[in-house]
């Protein structure tokens, strides 16, 4: 009987702090969630802004479409 107790023990600590964890985990992510859109937005407007930059063309731009052109397949 010591032995199932001593088992219970050691399952219910273990099963107590993977909860505790989980649970930390999950407010901390809350709270990064809310502080991310709006600077997602600002960076997503500003790389959008760079990228369609035409004048003079940005090196990126260029690239990108250099390798749309290589990778097209021809029309049969």
């Amino acid at each position: 009987m010591d032995k199932q107790w001593a088992l219970g023990l050691v399952v219910g600590v273990v099963m107590t702090s993977l909860i505790a964890i989980g649970i930390g985990k999950i407010k901390s992510n809350e709270s990064l969630t809310h502080m991310m859109p709006k600077d997602i937005i600002q960076a997503y407007n500003m790389g959008l802004k760079d990228a369609l930059k035409t004048n003079p063309a940005s090196w990126d731009l260029e690239q990108t479409c250099l390798n749309m052109w290589a990778d097209k397949q021809p029309v049969r």
